[in-house]
């Protein structure tokens, strides 16, 4: 759980963007509110969940090497 924290931290510029995006949306553009929150979040966590996993091996590079 803590990684999950840590890589969220790492990752506060996207935070602000998103919030900063959301709201322009929503009160410059008039765009409805629960899209634009539900897709502001799914970006973060996408990017924090792709960040955490880019220093992991994957699991075709585990195994024997030929």
């Amino acid at each position: 759980m803590n990684v999950i924290i840590d890589s969220f931290k790492q990752n506060r510029q996207v935070w602000a963007w998103a919030v900063i995006v959301s709201m322009f949306l929503i009160f410059i553009g008039h765009a409805p509110v629960l899209p634009i929150i539900t897709g502001g979040m799914l970006a973060v966590v996408i990017t924090s969940l792709r960040a955490l996993s880019a220093g992991q091996k994957k699991p075709w590079q585990i195994g024997t090497r030929r």
